[in-house]
């Protein structure tokens, strides 16, 4: 079992840190697209991601990046 299967979100929410885990860091609007989900639900994922702390604005930018090593 990969670390990434031991943290407690939903499927669209480990979608996002396997591809910023693959990627290093993603543009904000290409992860959505990336992952064929719907702009509302994108931004869901991202905001209780980042809440969460897995995730984070790369350098104060629009790119997102993991905050934590999976």
């Amino acid at each position: 079992m990969s670390k990434i299967d031991k943290i407690n979100v939903i499927e669209e929410e480990k979608q996002v840190l396997v591809l910023l885990q693959e990627k290093g860091k993603c543009l904000y609007g290409n992860i959505f697209k990336e992952l064929n989900m719907a702009q509302t639900k994108g931004a869901e994922v991202i905001y209780s991601l980042t809440n969460k702390g897995y995730i984070k604005n790369a350098e104060r930018s629009s790119y997102y990046e993991l905050a934590i090593e999976i």
